[in-house]
Order: structure tokens, then C-alpha cells, then sequence
């Protein structure tokens, strides 16, 4: 079978431009060519640099623990002082005795108010009943009025800055309250407080 001219052009075209092709898929890439010269040069370490260990032996290293910035009696309520700033006054000395008790009472039921709301109710314990607990918020509330109201009464302040006092005592009855040393018992609070008109602070 002869071809003709054109197609033996053909065929010589195709079988060049196949030789080519696989001769350039055989080749190596661009990439892998340069991976491998990379791979072939010499690798330059750098070593670490030393520092000479410091020489402690003739020092004397002695820990001391840190000192607490608050009073020793910080926190048990024994005193407004503990509580206040540097340069502010003890709030529980200022005042008439008469405001003086009816702020400490309010501390009292405070602290009656706690112990109350920590325990189960008691059917044999009226004191417990949830209505009562409710009456002990009322009648401290009306104490903080009444002894805020006499300090206003007395020009020793003008009841904007009444949490500087009613806080103070509010510590101060909790800590007797559980150290049993209550200078005005529970019962002579409530009663002191039942007359009092009600209010708040607010």
C-alpha cells in the first residue's frame, strides 16, 4: 500500500510531535530541578549562643510573705473603722445613743433575718414561717429610717451617704449576733421597731 505525499507529511508530522511530547513529559520540572540543587547544597548551622550561668552562691535569697493591708479585725464587723477609708470617721460612734440603738437594732433583725432564711420551716417554730421572715425586712427597714432620720435631726448628715452607717452597724450586730453577745436582744428590737411609721431610705 503506497501513501501518498501528504500523507507521509502527516504521519512524519505526528511521529515528531509525539517524540516531543514524551521527550518533554520525561523531563524533570522547573521546581524539581531546583528542589534538587537546594537539597545538593551544603547545610549552614547556626549554633545557639551560651550564656554564662549566674554564680548564686553568694547570695542570700530570703522570701517573705506578703502582709495583709487589712486590719486583724477586718471583716468581723467589730468596728466601722475596719471597714472605712483612711481619714473617715468611726460611723459607729457618731450620734445620738437613741439612733445609735435603733441603727444597731436594724443590724440585729439583719442578722435574725439570715438565720431565719438558713434553716428548714418549722410548723412548731412560728419564727420560721416565711411571713415572719418577710416582717423582719419591714421592721429593719423602718429601724434604718428612724436612725437615719434622728443623725439628720442631730446635723450629722444629710442622708445621702446613709449606707456609711447602716452598713457599719449591719457588721457589727452580725458579729454578736453569732458570737451570742448582743447588746440589745431580738425581741427588744422587734418591739422597738413595731410603733416606727414605715419607709424606706430611698
Amino acid at each position: 500500500m503506497k501513501l501518498r505525499p501528504t500523507q507521509l507529511v502527516g504521519l512524519a508530522a505526528i511521529v515528531v510531535f509525539g517524540g516531543m511530547m514524551i521527550l518533554l513529559m520525561t523531563q524533570p520540572s522547573e521546581r524539581e530541578i531546583m528542589e534538587k540543587r537546594l537539597a545538593s547544597l551544603p547545610r549552614i548551622g547556626i549554633p545557639a549562643p551560651e550564656f554564662p550561668t549566674p554564680d548564686l552562691s553568694g547570695v542570700n535569697m530570703t522570701m517573705t510573705p506578703p502582709q495583709s493591708v487589712l486590719p486583724p479585725d477586718a471583716g468581723t464587723g467589730a468596728s466601722s473603722a475596719a471597714l472605712s477609708f483612711p481619714g473617715e470617721p468611726d460611723y459607729l460612734a457618731i450620734g445620738s445613743q437613741a439612733a445609735k440603738d435603733e441603727l444597731y437594732c436594724s443590724g440585729v433583725l439583719g442578722a435574725e433575718f439570715e438565720a431565719r432564711i438558713a434553716v428548714k420551716v418549722d410548723p412548731a417554730k412560728p419564727e420560721t414561717h416565711p411571713g415572719n421572715i418577710t416582717t423582719l425586712m419591714d421592721l429593719q427597714k423602718k429601724l434604718d429610717r428612724a436612725g437615719i432620720a434622728k443623725l439628720k435631726a442631730e446635723g450629722l448628715t444629710d442622708g445621702s451617704n446613709w449606707a456609711n452607717f447602716t452598713l457599719p452597724y449591719g457588721n457589727k450586730a452580725k458579729a454578736d449576733y453569732k458570737a451570742n453577745t448582743l447588746r440589745i436582744p431580738v425581741a427588744a428590737c422587734i418591739e422597738q421597731a413595731k410603733p416606727l411609721p414605715p419607709g424606706t431610705l430611698y
